[in-house]
């Protein structure tokens, strides 16, 4: 491999779950885009997320350190990472780099600083910066109005937390096409060509609520599209079995499951349309001859799988934590696929060596040029979430909110899951292996699952007998992980016994 690597872009969808993509082996959802981008790149087909949440998620593919390990847990201000918290995106500005992210912030305490370049922000350019980028946010895009055959596509069944939308107001202000098209300008005008650069493009969609405009709201048939499994697992943990019970209800249907799959597949169909008029720009410009181009997610969404919506911080399953990890790098052979394991962690490390700098923290991912090249394979990936008992009892957001006058649940019925039944959130952790996964609850409501015989994840075998072994392993390969990325405290320059 020639490693010509100088800039870096990355192209992030929130809430992407690895099987809905065509590259991914997705029989109904259409990506052409993305599918056009992994034939030139390198696909890693098992690639997993570290938490089912944004922030810790994001976090962690920033420093290369588990989520937990820097107390990090939940979309929170508070948990964001503080400004002298080594990262990916500091290592860079030090070494020279020229900084971009459009769209939402998810990681940086001190983001955005006074709007202004050259401020006490981390980046030199970002959506809200006032002279290049937030004159771009006025833009409006009119949408497709519905067909009278569209129309005919009931919007919402019986189940009030599954609520769904066909989007028929124009896209403004900070939708996603106005941050694509920042992400555009920015690469065709205002880079500094003197240097090499970093750019993120922070896609929200297909981020529910599940919303999305015409043609992407009715183009699949609710009856065609294979569907996820709809029933619980048996013997399911307290998180998914409460959800399914306040979040879709007793009315919920099979109706309402494929709706939600359909137009979230519709809502993933509109980000490759997305990526592609940036892809397209980069292809133009000629950075793909010395310019690291990833394209991934921060974690999945159940998207109707379970009789569920949207993720939750102590879910574990593949399909909440199997993401899209698509790498481009230049003079690396195309059109490859990954079968060994990653992990978000990992991609840190990575790019640090693709890039030749190197990383002075406590990084806990490794490096996957040697899993590329075939001289090592992942054993095992891990993810954590959840919050401490205490924190757990003082629970105290309003379990409704008014939209258009209407009181309807906080959140799609998030709020009330957590207040009714605390322990849904209880600390959870969780190793997974080619075959196993292994969850541990503090609350001993911990799951086991066959992977090779039950890749849905529907049977829970935990303290199924002859499986004492299995359980045994995965306990010690937990713990070690544990024990390995317990915080380390503050950095000490000075060290004796």
């Amino acid at each position: 491999m020639n490693r010509r690597a100088k800039n870096l872009i990355i192209l992030h969808s929130d809430e992407l779950r690895a099987d809905a993509l065509g590259f991914m082996g997705n029989p109904d959802c259409k990506t052409p885009n993305l599918d056009r981008f992994a034939q030139r790149s390198t696909v890693f087909n098992r690639h997993f997320s570290v938490s089912a949440k944004c922030v810790p998620s994001r976090c962690a593919m920033m420093t290369g350190r588990y989520a937990h390990a820097d107390g990090i847990r939940t979309v929170n201000e508070t948990n964001l990472l503080p400004p002298n918290r080594p990262n990916l995106l500091r290592r860079l500005s030090l070494a020279g780099y020229e900084t971009a992210v459009f769209g939402i912030n998810h990681v940086w305490e001190n983001f955005y600083g006074d709007n202004n370049r050259k401020s006490s922000g981390v980046v030199d350019y970002q959506s809200f910066e006032p002279n290049d980028f937030k004159p771009l946010l006025s833009k409006s895009w009119k949408v497709q109005q519905p067909t009278e055959e569209s129309r005919s596509i009931t919007v919402n069944g019986g189940a009030v937390n599954l609520e769904v939308y066909r989007r028929t107001k124009p896209l403004e202000y900070f939708c996603d096409d106005n941050r694509a098209e920042q992400a555009v300008h920015y690469l065709e005008n205002v880079r500094d060509r003197s240097r090499p650069f970093f750019m993120q493009l922070n896609i929200s969609a297909p981020h529910p609520l599940y919303e999305v405009e015409e043609p992407y709201f009715s183009m699949y048939d609710r009856e065609a599209i294979k569907a996820y499994p709809h029933e619980l697992p048996e013997n399911p943990p307290l998180c998914i079995e409460k959800m399914r019970e306040i979040r879709a209800g007793k009315h919920a249907s099979e109706a309402d499951f494929r709706q939600i799959q359909a137009v979230y597949y519709g809502m993933v169909t509109k980000v490759d349309e997305l990526m592609g008029r940036v892809l397209d720009v980069i292809e133009k410009q000629g950075l793909l001859d010395d310019t690291v181009v990833v394209f991934t997610s921060d974690h999945g969404d159940f998207a109707g799988q379970y009789g569920l919506p949207e993720k939750w911080d102590t879910a574990m399953q593949d399909c909440l934590l199997h993401v899209p990890f698509v790498m481009h790098v230049p003079g690396m052979e195309e059109g490859r696929r990954i079968e060994s394991m990653s992990e978000h962690v990992d991609f840190t490390p990575t790019v640090l060596e693709l890039l030749g700098l190197d990383g002075d923290w406590n990084i806990q991912g490794e490096s996957l040029l040697p899993i590329i090249a075939g001289e090592k394979r992942k054993e095992a990936v891990f993810a954590d979430g959840g919050h401490e008992a205490p924190m757990r009892e003082r629970f105290n957001v309003p379990l409704t909110e008014a939209h258009d006058g209407i009181e309807r649940p906080a959140t799609q019925g998030k709020q009330e899951t957590y207040s009714k039944y605390p322990d849904t959130m209880a600390r959870t952790r969780m190793i997974r292996t080619d075959r196993w996964k292994l969850i541990m609850r503090e609350t001993n409501d911990s799951e086991l699952y066959d992977l090779e015989n039950d890749p849905d994840e529907l049977s829970n075998l935990w303290n199924r007998p002859g499986l004492e072994a299995v359980s045994h392993d995965l306990l010690v390969k937990l713990l070690r992980w544990s024990i390995r990325t317990a915080p380390e405290g503050r950095y000490q320059e000075d060290v004796g016994a």
